[in-house]
């Protein structure tokens, strides 16, 4: 038995024509087969929402709930990594307490605000930061003030 082929005609406006042709361009399909490949990709989505049944909303809370722990474990990580670069980055040396003057100056240079600011009031304030990470505060703490 052959299937039968139907010809539909379908009206577009100007935007979709556009977005039609650019996925035809970069599949390297012809505009027939571009735009049945997009419909059943469409169809295929729609049968797949995941409101339509009790199955598809228990996934989705289920996904749901995956996602906000692993949101919470990446920021207690990242929370974790900052307070390691902080202490690291704290630590007085000569060469890193010699980059910190030097930073201030070229900051007083680029920053048109800071040009009037007193070089040792910028300075007392970094200083001060630094030193409560080093006496083990954490790095939000200090950041926030």
């Amino acid at each position: 038995m052959s299937k039968k082929k139907i010809i539909k005609s379908i009206r577009l406006d100007p935007l979709l024509n556009k977005r039609i042709e650019s996925y035809r361009v970069a599949s390297g399909l012809k505009e027939a087969d571009a735009i049945r490949h997009l419909l059943e990709q469409g169809l295929a989505c729609e049968s797949l929402n995941v409101f339509a049944t009790p199955v598809g909303s228990l996934i989705r809370d289920v996904m749901e709930v995956e996602f906000n722990l692993l949101r919470e474990e990446m920021q207690s990580r990242n929370d974790e990594l900052e307070e390691r670069i902080a202490k690291v980055n704290s630590k007085g040396t000569k060469s890193s307490l010699y980059s910190a003057v030097m930073l201030t100056d070229l900051a007083r240079a680029v920053v048109p605000v800071w040009k009037e600011t007193d070089p040792y009031e910028l300075w007392r304030y970094y200083s001060q930061m630094a030193g409560e990470l080093q006496s083990g505060r954490s790095y939000r703490d200090v950041k926030d003030g």
